[in-house]
């Protein structure tokens, strides 16, 4: 059973990556390379969870890190990298 406070920081830890996600994306969209960062939130949280005992919600956002690094990759533009 998830406790109330856990269920707060799990909803929490995902409204952050979803945010971080999207804002990355545009910067991706854009050509901006440093826009990788957007990824690192999701990871910190995830690790985070984990820590705290909430393992399956943790170990998700950890996979959602290593699929958002695969999608923005294919959003990156071609050449044009703004750095």
């Amino acid at each position: 059973m998830i406790s109330k406070q856990n269920n707060k920081l799990i909803t929490l830890s995902y409204v952050i990556s979803v945010l971080a996600y999207i804002f990355g994306l545009y910067f991706i969209t854009l050509g901006y390379i440093w826009a990788f960062i957007g990824t690192i939130p999701t990871l910190l949280l995830g690790i985070n969870l984990i820590k705290k005992g909430e393992t399956r919600y943790g170990l998700i956002l950890v996979l959602f890190f290593f699929v958002w690094i695969i999608i923005y990759y294919n959003y990156l533009p071609g050449q044009s990298l703004n750095l």
